[in-house]
């Protein structure tokens, strides 16, 4: 009895011990790794399972570039369309070379400045390191400077008849206190009956000056720093005496006598005027290298029973005494 009793209890530990195992609190934990995936939950949630078996999804491409359609394409030798490998950068298949985009340190830090010159032949003052003496003339100093001719005629062609007629021929020189002009004069009838505003109606110079030639290269009428000389060489027959008159600007107008002047008189058809400038009278400081604003015209008067402007000869072509852009240029050397 005993002995069917101790094989019925063991029979029954066998049992339990058994059943024990499936616990997972009993069962040695599994390498996450090692877990199948559960297939129930990804029946529902595998899209791929929801695609028609028809249609090949399509795959993701790389981006394309893009190709400007205005601009038509051409090869370059030796490279065919295919060849060219995709990147995203645009490629060049043109013949031509790429244009270098400009950089900062493309320009240059010391660009040439802009040659700017006035119409005409730029005149030359030479530096006169002695003042000259105020007789008429140039004789004494010519030779340390240029002469220039006047050879345009600008007012009433029809009116000039040759050389003999008209002509004139001028030097200019500087100091640290005058600008100096002396011009000879061939004028086969000369006449001056007046003086003062109206001296043009004779025989006489004038003299245009920009005093800043730098500041206004480009404006075509007048300003404060442009001037308008007239220079008789007066008339000795008639008590008239050589004068400087200054028209413009309007404010500043009339008689100069501050400004040196002289007239000579030779053996006819010449005549002489030699004229000193005051650079202060101009505002200006003088240096060599200063450029200004310069025309030299010669009025002519033949009729001495009136009193008129038969005609102009200028160094400039294009004179225009209200557009200074069509003076000519001096500069001062040393």
């Amino acid at each position: 009895m005993k002995k069917g009793f101790r094989l019925l209890t063991a029979l029954t530990m066998i049992a339990v011990f058994a059943v024990s195992c499936n616990f997972p609190i009993l069962t040695s934990p599994q390498d996450p790794g090692e877990i199948g995936p559960n297939l129930t939950l990804t029946a529902l949630f595998d899209t791929s399972m929801n695609i028609p078996p028809t249609v090949t999804p399509a795959l993701p491409t790389a981006p394309q570039e893009s190709t400007p359609t205005d601009v038509p394409l051409t090869e370059a030798p030796g490279v065919t369309a295919t060849s060219v490998p995709a990147t995203d950068v645009p490629v060049n298949t043109s013949t031509n070379a790429p244009t270098q985009l400009p950089t900062s340190t493309s320009i240059s830090a010391t660009a040439t400045p802009e040659v700017r010159q006035r119409g005409g032949t730029l005149m030359k003052a030479a530096y006169l390191s002695d003042a000259p003496v105020m007789d008429g003339t140039y004789a004494e100093w010519v030779d340390k400077t240029n002469k220039y001719a006047i050879p345009y005629v600008v007012w009433q062609k029809t009116n000039w008849k040759d050389a003999a007629d008209l002509e004139g021929v001028f030097a200019t020189a500087w100091d640290e206190d005058y600008l100096y002009v002396s011009v000879k004069v061939t004028d086969d009838v000369f006449v001056q009956n007046k003086s003062g505003e109206m001296l043009y109606l004779g025989d006489s110079v004038e003299i245009l000056i920009d005093a800043n030639l730098d500041g206004d290269f480009y404006t075509t009428s007048l300003s404060p720093d442009d001037y308008q000389f007239g220079i008789s060489p007066g008339n000795p027959d008639k008590g008239i005496d050589e004068e400087v008159y200054l028209w413009y600007p309007t404010g500043q107008k009339g008689s100069k006598p501050k400004a040196l002047v002289s007239s000579l008189f030779e053996t006819s058809p010449i005549y002489r005027v030699e004229v000193g400038i005051p650079w202060a009278m101009l505002g200006i400081t003088p240096a060599k290298g200063l450029h200004i604003g310069f025309a030299v015209s010669v009025s002519d008067n033949d009729k001495p029973g009136e009193n008129l402007q038969q005609t102009m000869i200028s160094t400039t072509a294009k004179r225009d005494f209200l557009d200074p852009t069509t003076w000519g240029e001096l500069v001062l050397v040393k």
